[in-house]
């Protein structure tokens, strides 16, 4: 059985896009745990603001760059 890599790890910091029933937002947070779940990867994240634990598939995530100076 052929795995897909993982992209992300812990504690890599990443932005989601959040849906309401208003529209949407983009949420800032840190990936706290990940698991290989049906053929792909969904990851459980603490949102930096509210300090909530969301499970966001992979194909939501996007990375965020770290500064070079670091």
């Amino acid at each position: 059985m052929d795995n897909k890599i993982n992209r992300y790890k812990n504690n890599d910091k990443v932005s989601f896009e959040k849906r309401t029933l208003f529209g949407s937002s983009l949420v800032k947070g840190v990936i706290v745990s990940y698991r290989f779940l049906n053929y792909s990867w969904i990851y459980l994240v603490e949102c930096g603001n509210e300090k909530k634990l969301i499970v966001v598939p992979e194909d939501e995530l996007w990375l965020l760059e770290e500064g070079s100076g670091e």
